[in-house]
């Protein structure tokens, strides 16, 4: 009998190689400010998803926040030279990032969801959630110009084979460079990054295919102050800085497409049409904050 476990693959190993990751990230700057950016582009994507009275506690919002707990879960697995487990975990974010905006195509997300939310239903095939996105009118003009399906289908590709180890070339041995514990490779790191990037730009992409509005510049600070709607909207930085991350002839095409969108139009008329907020409006919302904050502050502290 043992009454010790002895393991190969111990945590000295993990830490050293999460320790030997963040060192090789912080030497190679543009890489480490590609995966921030990244990360910050695909947090702000979700302010897009619609929470409207109908919708709000539905579940319809699931698919994205748990698709954002798989890419950091991806990305600490990279970290930790737990490599093909990243990929697999980015599997999952690619594949909720799709559901959500599949749920919502008809505009009942609140409806659709639910046999699959309360695991009633199971999880929609590949060949049914690109039928469904393909109903969507803006997906299928995008589609015929940049093949936007074959592309996510040979990213699911290469996922799929770390996924159910398709032999040798996608198993953690690979990975690790022959190795049966972790260890830091910069070849696997890089590959981590490489398809990290390829599913979140396309999760955005189909996203702003669906909700067209996130490609416009709105004036919501201005309009609502600190009391701007939750959901369905981006602030205008958030659209300048995800629009900094798309291909350009594929940002061309996403704002044609918003630019010639009647709702997307007509919101912003609506937007444009409010009166800004009085400088006496902006003070009385920061004094309703202020104790609001002073309220819920263990600390008791003004702010301000």
């Amino acid at each position: 009998m043992f009454d010790k476990l002895y393991l190969i693959n111990d945590h000295s190993k993990i830490e050293t190689t999460h320790s030997e990751s963040l060192k090789y990230l912080s030497g190679n700057s543009e890489l480490l400010k590609r995966v921030a950016n990244y990360f910050w582009a695909y947090h702000h994507i979700g302010s897009l998803i619609p929470q409207t009275v109908e919708n709000f506690g539905s579940g319809h919002y699931f698919p994205y926040s748990e698709s954002y707990y798989e890419l950091e879960a991806s990305y600490e697995f990279a970290l930790q030279g737990f490599y093909r487990h990243s990929l697999i975990a980015l599997r999952l974010v690619l594949e909720l990032g799709l559901l959500g905006v599949y749920f919502s195509v008809d505009d009942i997300e609140h409806i659709e969801v639910r046999p699959w939310i309360t695991s009633r239903e199971p999880t929609p095939r590949r060949k049914e959630i690109f039928k469904k996105l393909l109903q969507l009118p803006n997906f299928q003009f995008f589609d015929k110009k940049f093949h936007l399906q074959d592309r996510v289908l040979s990213t699911f590709d290469k996922l799929d084979g770390h996924t159910h180890t398709r032999g040798y070339k996608f198993s953690s041995t690979k990975l690790l460079n022959h190795a049966n514990f972790n260890r830091f490779e910069p070849k696997s790191l890089q590959r981590y990054c490489d398809l990290m990037f390829s599913v979140v730009n396309d999760i955005i992409v189909v996203s702003l295919l669906k909700y067209p509005l996130g490609m416009q510049d709105l004036p919501l600070d201005e309009k609502y102050g600190m009391n701007g709607p939750v959901g369905g909207f981006l602030q205008d930085y958030e659209v300048g800085f995800i629009k900094s991350l798309l291909e350009p002839n594929e940002r061309d095409v996403l704002q044609e497409l918003s630019d010639n969108d009647i709702k997307v139009q007509q919101t912003i008329d609506f937007m444009n049409n409010l009166p800004d907020l009085t400088e006496e409006q902006w003070k009385a919302q920061f004094e309703e904050w202020n104790k609001f904050m002073k309220d819920h502050d263990g600390s008791n502290t003004n702010v301000g």
